[in-house]
């Protein structure tokens, strides 16, 4: 988990192994429901994050010229193992997954095989309000939880 452009050189190490660890769940969770066989990192995205890693870097302290093992034991190597950034930075990179950066292969071959019978399990329960989304007076309106399987009144 702390891998090449990880936190190790500055920030919380520990902290920045549970960012990545829930980072991890989350995709696990994405492949999970979303019926997805397997992604990858497109290599495009990786080629693109290096480029913007290394025109950092040459900002950076770590950058300077003394050997160190983040440049492969060399003087003036490129910096391979520190994230270019802050740690507030990489924790806001964590919190969403960029499906946009991935290439990803359903198990099926429609991709929104995902949504099922076109019903949500909240919806199948004998006392969910299915009228929830219409105004009435006198009456708070509701929001999302951020839970998919309930709204509430807030």
């Amino acid at each position: 988990m702390a891998g090449p452009n990880c936190l190790c050189g500055h920030g919380s190490l520990v902290e920045s192994l549970n960012w990545t660890d829930d980072y991890f769940v989350k995709m696990i969770k994405k492949v999970a429901t979303e019926n997805i066989k397997h992604m990858a990192p497109k290599a495009s995205s990786v080629r693109a994050f290096g480029k913007y890693q290394d025109e950092v870097h040459k900002t950076l302290v770590w950058s300077g010229s003394c050997s160190s093992w983040y440049k492969r034991g060399t003087v003036d190597g490129r910096v391979t193992h520190l994230f270019a950034g802050s740690a507030v930075l990489f924790r806001s990179q964590l919190c969403d997954i960029r499906a946009e950066h991935y290439d990803i292969v359903y198990n099926s071959g429609n991709p929104f095989r995902l949504l099922g019978n076109s019903f949500t399990e909240w919806e199948m329960q004998g006392d969910a309000d299915l009228g929830w989304y219409v105004e009435v007076a006198n009456r708070e309106p509701k929001e999302y939880s951020g839970d998919d399987r309930a709204w509430t009144a807030e």
